[in-house]
């Protein structure tokens, strides 16, 4: 008698917060696992490790009416989401299935995995990137294949921000991941903040109530996406509102699986996985490029201070930090033009731009250092020629940084502006 194609169903023997445990032989890490509750139904889960001779399953929905002894089938394949061009406009989970109901008819179904990839096969960074935004082009400007992180606490205008860049940019495809995302802010962040944009973007969404395991599955299929793009030789950005959550829904995962906790309970898996993120993006040799920009919740407002922005800094090919005073100050978006940077920067524009940024940067910082006493009425006019200059053209310094959201400013109007500011500044 041949026993092809059988299926060997395991057992449920522990439930325990959110993952169970379960008997299934031949299992593997990453395999998908299917859960038939006693009540009916089926549930989808993923095996994420091992305890003795049982495997550790976390399930992609809620745990509720599973109990020892329900059936357990591990499928011994990875877990899958569709993509292509028939997605694009559309706002899907973490396995490319529309949120809308919609049935869509696509060719490519590929496995959320990510391999890496060979730096040789990297091209150089050369081609300057347009983000839309004015303070980004022309003081940190960024290259097609760049990473770059946006670092911001809660309040500062970081999801504006990265709506902003995702409409006005000059990107041939957009994926946007919205991970951990409280779900009211869904459907506004699409409709008010992508608006036009969503016509060339896929969002992929894992809200905030779902299990951990889907918000990391969530991530890892906005790389999944953005990869097929590139291959096709078309430039996308991938956008990630927050990489921070994906960081706290693999700690949760890597705690279940039996990790050892690190600084703030944070796993070895985390940093991994976070770098493996990171690193999918490019500028490829066979063609096509994915710019990412990331942004990272910053606790306290102090990058220091989180073990995973901390971490991220040293990743990234710079970082764009939002400021807590300018944002109060009304001067959105509040990009600090001191914390900020563009390692790529030098090698993307011209020796006049960088000059110019470079003296306006510094300007700033000086003033930046000063600031206190002049708030308080204790700086004398004269002391530091940088500082004077500053408060004699705050006005039209503040007006350079400052964009409607609604507003998108191209790359060769920013360093226009750039020098008409420049000028300015040095009386000329």
């Amino acid at each position: 008698m041949s026993l092809k194609g059988a299926k060997v169903y395991g057992k449920v023997v522990k439930v325990s917060g959110i993952y169970l445990e379960a008997y299934n032989p031949g299992s593997a890490t990453g395999d998908l696992v299917e859960i038939y509750p006693s009540t009916g139904g089926r549930i989808y889960g993923e095996v994420i490790g091992f305890a003795e001779d049982r495997c550790i399953v976390m399930p992609y929905g809620r745990l509720s009416g599973i109990k020892p002894g329900d059936k357990v089938l591990i499928r011994s394949e990875y877990v899958y989401t569709y993509t292509g061009e028939e997605l694009l406009g559309k706002v899907v989970n973490p396995f490319g299935e529309p949120l809308d109901g919609d049935d869509v008819l696509v060719a490519q179904r590929l496995p959320i995995e990510l391999s890496s990839i060979n730096p040789l096969n990297r091209e150089r960074i050369k081609e300057v990137f347009d983000t839309g935004i004015r303070s980004i082009n022309g003081m940190f400007t960024l290259g097609k294949g760049q990473k770059v992180g946006i670092f911001a606490g809660a309040g500062v205008g970081k999801s504006t921000l990265l709506g902003m860049i995702t409409n006005f940019s000059t990107a041939d495809v957009v994926v946007l991941a919205l991970i951990g995302e409280r779900g009211r802010e869904v459907r506004e962040f699409v409709e008010d903040v992508l608006g036009e944009g969503l016509k060339k973007s896929i969002v992929v969404v894992s809200t905030a109530d779902e299990p951990p395991v889907v918000k990391v599955k969530g991530a890892l299929s906005a790389i999944v996406h953005a990869r097929h793009f590139a291959h096709q030789g078309k430039d996308v950005l991938l956008v990630m509102d927050s990489i921070t959550r994906f960081a706290m829904a693999q700690r949760e995962i890597g705690l279940a699986a039996g990790e050892p906790p690190t600084l703030k309970g944070y796993t070895p898996s985390v940093f991994h996985l976070m770098t493996n993120i990171v690193e999918s993006c490019g500028n490829f040799r066979d063609g096509g490029s994915i710019t990412g920009v990331f942004s990272v919740l910053v606790e306290g407002d102090d990058i220091t201070l989180d073990p995973v922005a901390d971490a991220l800094v040293g990743v990234f090919d710079g970082h764009i930090v939002l400021s807590r005073k300018r944002a109060n100050a009304g001067l959105y978006p509040a990009v600090d033009p001191v914390k900020s940077l563009s390692r790529l920067m030098p090698r993307l524009v011209d020796e006049d731009h960088l000059n110019m940024a470079m003296y306006i940067k510094e300007l700033l910082s000086s003033y930046e250092s000063m600031e206190d006493l002049v708030n308080l009425g204790l700086y004398k006019k004269g002391s530091n020629p940088a500082v004077d200059k500053v408060l004699e053209n705050k006005e039209i310094i503040d007006h350079f940084f400052r964009q409607n959201y609604n507003e998108g400013v191209s790359f060769r109007e920013s360093r226009k502006e750039l020098e008409e500011l420049y000028k300015t500044l040095r009386g000329e």
